[in-house]
């Protein structure tokens, strides 16, 4: 159970509930919250399946460098590892067609995104992860995550969170090219350049707060601002992992703010509830650090 565990990240797979939430706020909370529960389940079950498939495709690499991972100590096999993370994406399908039932009519929608995401997820571990793309296809899983939580809305769902997703994809291509290179030294440009793209995905998400007039949500954001620009300056004078993992940290630790920013700006004060899953997590970790020592 605990090497399971480990392998899908539990702590972390409150994670993608924040994209959820923000695309279903974007696109109008539904009446019936049955469908945003199926779209939960289908975010958790593809995101639990990339972690997987990131440990499935990359178990000889981890052999030298993270030794101490489950696939590498023996803890689960390989083969037990792929046939997990295929069978969670097809989960994650079926859950997402399942929430596109309760729309009515049977929107094809939901289980649409879901396929999208999915191929993604899969192309980011197979294919694209050392590649230039790398960080592009991983800020598209997020960003479909955002389309994921909005499709319970149907088509229209999807053109009312384009502009979140949109935030969503620049920060999360930003972050990972950003931490691409953590293990070493990382050249000073690639560290400038990707907090650039962050940087656009803050100032377009204050803008389009701004402009609705939706000012305690510009302030978060700028406060989010100092927040991260503390580390990532520190990073951009020393670019080395002493530096620069403290860094890759902070930009997590702000991402689920940064949605519930967006969400409380385009849906109210309920979008703020987002933030619950910061202590989720947080909680989540210690128990998974008790059991491990």
């Amino acid at each position: 159970m605990i090497a399971w565990a480990r392998l899908i990240r539990l702590p972390n797979l409150p994670s993608p509930l924040a994209d959820i939430a923000l695309g279903a706020l974007a696109a109008g909370w539904p009446a019936d919250p049955l469908p945003v529960v199926f779209l939960a389940l289908a975010s958790m079950a593809i995101y639990a399946a990339g972690m997987v498939l990131n440990d499935y495709f990359d178990v000889s690499e981890d052999c030298l460098q993270r030794p101490e991972r489950p696939l590498p100590r023996g803890d689960i096999s390989r083969r037990d590892a792929g046939i997990a993370g295929h069978l969670l994406l097809g989960a994650g399908l079926v859950f997402a067609t399942v929430s596109g039932h309760f729309l009515g009519g049977d929107d094809p929608t939901p289980g649409r995104v879901a396929m999208g995401l999915i191929a993604a997820v899969w192309v980011y571990n197979a294919r694209a992860k050392r590649t230039i793309m790398g960080p592009f296809v991983m800020g598209a899983c997020r960003g479909l995550n955002v389309l994921l939580g909005s499709s319970v809305a149907g088509e229209s769902g999807l053109s009312a969170a384009w502009l979140p997703s949109a935030a969503c994809f620049l920060y999360i291509a930003g972050l990972t090219w950003f931490a691409r290179n953590d293990g070493g030294r990382s050249q000073r440009w690639q560290l400038a350049a990707s907090a650039a793209v962050v940087a656009v995905s803050l100032g377009l998400t204050a803008w389009t707060l701004a402009v609705r007039g939706n000012w305690v949500p510009v302030a978060a954001v700028v406060g989010l601002v100092a927040f991260l620009g503390q580390r990532v300056s520190r990073a951009l004078r020393n670019p080395q992992p002493a530096s620069v993992r403290p860094a890759v940290g902070r930009l997590l630790l702000g991402y689920i703010p940064f949605d519930a920013a967006w969400a409380a700006g385009l849906a109210g004060p309920a979008g703020w509830g987002i933030l619950i899953l910061m202590p989720v997590m947080v909680g989540l970790r210690r128990l998974m650090a008790a059991r491990l020592t």
